[in-house]
């Protein structure tokens, strides 16, 4: 097994490069410059860093970076980071991309990057600063996918509701009316299970996990206005449901007075009364979805796209939207608009065909021949 050792908050430790299924040796040993660093090193030391910025990940996020990280340490964690420059990771991101694997290859080359600055800045390893630099070139910048083109339209949130309640499950149908008329994310929604082990407090504990992020019945005030702090940004939402009308429909028509409790979540799935997983709160919103004759390619991830797309298409202005959607910038806001190109191209292609009209007018008016005309 080789061994290197390197820095971390001025005292030396074994960064360990070998099996991820052996142990590291807890031992701390002289400088042997002579022995270059791996990749597999540094994403051993990544990950168990006291100080790394991956033990702050959301726990879904990290397990995600985790799967992504074996992966690369499967493929060339055996590489040391001497040996790696510009051409080697080209040549790497051309291999994950394969055959059109856009979003993968991207992925993969965030992580080096994540990889590299750790390396750099926490580890004051010299190579990962001087593959830090390589990947900032200009000449290192890599597609990303493109962004999703379809959506959900209110027809399609109304379809669900309507077929989640004729199967049952009621939930599905306010889950649905929530995302889309407040341009919540799944997880706003539905909340999380994330193990004990992790931060946030929860009264709702089950099976060594608990639930977090969810919305709660107790942040709906007597004026029915909401308030919540989102998932991703830790942004104050507060909005008034009564200019909801799906979500009112739904409170109005479909909930009982004596289902609503200040300490219960909102939204909790019929056969265990317990909030959903994500992936079977997925799982029945498909099923819905289909009886609801919802192309496959539109997913409930869609509902946010399809609020903000109809807010532009309804002439509210782009900051406002940005504002509804928590976004912390209006590009992030406009990626959402799955409507906007179409809708611009088309205002654009009116303009100038009216402007071509009134040019033509205007000549035969001086009695000359129109442009373009010998």
């Amino acid at each position: 097994m080789t061994e290197f050792t390197d820095t971390i908050a001025g005292r030396e430790i074994v960064v360990w490069p070998g099996n991820a299924q052996e142990s590291p040796r807890s031992i701390e040993t002289p400088l042997q410059p002579s022995i270059q660093p791996t990749l597999s090193g540094l994403i051993f030391a990544y990950q168990h860093d006291p100080l790394s910025r991956f033990h702050k990940l959301r726990y879904a996020i990290r397990q995600n970076h985790a799967a992504l990280l074996r992966r690369v340490d499967e493929r060339h964690g055996g590489t040391a980071l001497a040996d790696i420059s510009g051409r080697t990771l080209t040549q790497w991101h051309t291999d994950w991309q394969g055959d059109g694997k856009v979003a993968m290859a991207h992925a993969f080359i965030s992580q080096l990057r994540t990889l590299f600055g750790f390396g750099f800045a926490l580890l004051s390893c010299g190579e990962c600063r001087r593959l830090s630099a390589t990947l900032g070139e200009a000449a290192m910048r890599f597609p990303m996918a493109p962004a999703r083109e379809v959506r959900l339209t209110a027809d399609q949130a109304n379809g669900v509701r309507h077929w989640a309640h004729a199967i049952g499950w009621h939930s599905i149908a306010l889950a649905q009316a929530f995302q889309f008329e407040l341009m919540l994310r799944q997880k706003d929604c539905v909340g999380e299970w994330v193990p004990e082990s992790e931060p946030g407090e929860s009264i709702i504990r089950w099976r060594g996990q608990k639930w977090l992020r969810g919305m709660w019945w107790r942040e709906i005030d007597e004026n029915l206005i909401f308030r919540h702090v989102t998932s991703k940004r830790l942004k104050p939402v507060a909005v008034d449901l009564k200019l909801s009308p799906m979500v009112m429909d739904e409170i109005t028509n479909h909930i009982e007075p004596g289902q609503i409790h200040p300490r219960d979540p909102v939204i909790c799935c019929e056969a265990t009364g317990m909030p959903y997983s994500a992936a079977e709160f997925r799982r029945k919103w498909r099923i819905v979805a289909d009886y609801a004759r919802i192309p496959k390619n539109v997913r409930n991830m869609d509902s946010r796209s399809g609020a903000i797309t109809e807010s532009f298409e309804a002439g509210i202005p782009g900051e406002a939207i940005q504002k509804m959607a928590t976004h912390s910038d209006i590009a992030m806001t406009q990626r959402y608009n799955r409507g906007d190109y179409q809708n611009t191209a088309a205002k654009v292609q009116a303009a100038r065909t009216a402007h071509r009209g009134a040019e033509t007018v205007m000549d035969a008016e001086r009695g000359t021949p129109p442009a373009g005309v010998a």
